[in-house]
């Protein structure tokens, strides 16, 4: 039973995945008084985007081709990681430091794909993409150490129920801060702007049209349910039933999606030279909960 439902986990998250997007996207322009897409715009977009024709910059080789695709799958991959049901069927690998590395396997790739594009943009892209990397790494290592801390080992597992409520929060807060900086949203990156001073993700996708570019806004779509998704499993408790597991999943991501669009209505940029505040931030707050834990500070 638990395998049934983890794949059927896997195909609903995938499939849901543009409609996150399309939440968090709609909550923010009502929020900023525009009347913004539908929920739905994201379907619409892949669909359309499939259909057209893919071409590629005079200069750019297969890496640049290959790119989305390689993401996408590597995201795919994470989200079959997560167990969704809140338990792990028997044999299934669910490992963090996997996860974590499927991530930066993801954003090499992007990196690479935009420097071989031979753009302006994407060259800046990649720059950018890697510099924000560099931080974001360590600070999610930093927010997992309670996890760690406490069960010795990198397999995800729920520790809402074990853990203090102040250990419970700061990992909450450490996470929040490093899901923020990974999903590329506001304050460290706006989504909806392609002005060259400020944008980061969107450099690295602006060469690409048709089928690859549905890959790739797929590939972020993905991107954003499982890092909220893989949040929830980790911090928040299971209840008995599988089926109930993955519907809270649902509306825990849902919910969370909204919750995005509300912070990005609420903040404006940081300026690029202040992200490594910020990401120094999240791995402070990690690092003392963890010492917190592995110290025994609060027994």
């Amino acid at each position: 039973m638990v395998w049934l439902v983890q794949l059927v986990a896997i195909i609903v998250m995938a499939g849901l995945a543009p409609l996150f997007m399309g939440i968090a996207q709609t909550v923010k322009a009502r929020l900023q008084g525009r009347r913004g897409p539908s929920i739905f715009q994201g379907y619409w977009v892949l669909a359309k985007n499939w259909k057209k024709e893919t071409t590629a910059p005079e200069f750019s080789s297969w890496v640049f081709l290959v790119q989305p695709s390689i993401s996408l799958a590597a995201i795919l991959l994470v989200v079959a990681m997560i167990p969704w049901a809140g338990m792990v069927a028997p044999n299934w690998p669910h490992n963090l430091l996997t996860i974590f590395f499927l991530l930066a396997l993801e954003r090499f790739w992007v990196g690479l794909a935009g420097l071989d594009s031979a753009g302006t943009f994407g060259g800046l892209g990649a720059s950018r993409v890697a510099t924000l990397g560099a931080g974001i790494e360590p600070a999610m290592f930093a927010a997992f150490g309670v996890l760690w801390a406490l069960t010795g080992g990198t397999q995800i597992q729920s520790i809402a129920e074990k853990v203090s409520l102040l250990l419970w929060g700061l990992a909450v807060v450490s996470y929040g801060l490093v899901l923020v900086a990974e999903l590329g949203r506001l304050p460290i990156d706006n989504v909806d702007t392609h002005l060259e001073l400020t944008m980061i993700h969107e450099a690295t996708v602006l060469e690409y049209d048709g089928r690859l570019l549905a890959e790739a806004q797929w590939g972020m779509a993905l991107k954003l349910t499982a890092m909220i998704g893989l949040g929830w499993v980790w911090l928040s408790p299971a209840v008995p039933s599988l089926w109930m597991n993955l519907l809270l999943r649902v509306l825990e991501v849902a919910a969370t999606s909204v919750g995005i669009g509300w912070i990005e209505s609420r903040f404006t940029k940081l300026r690029y030279f202040q992200l490594p505040t910020y990401l120094a931030m999240a791995s402070g707050i990690g690092l003392l909960a963890f010492y917190l834990m592995a110290s025994g500070g609060l027994n």
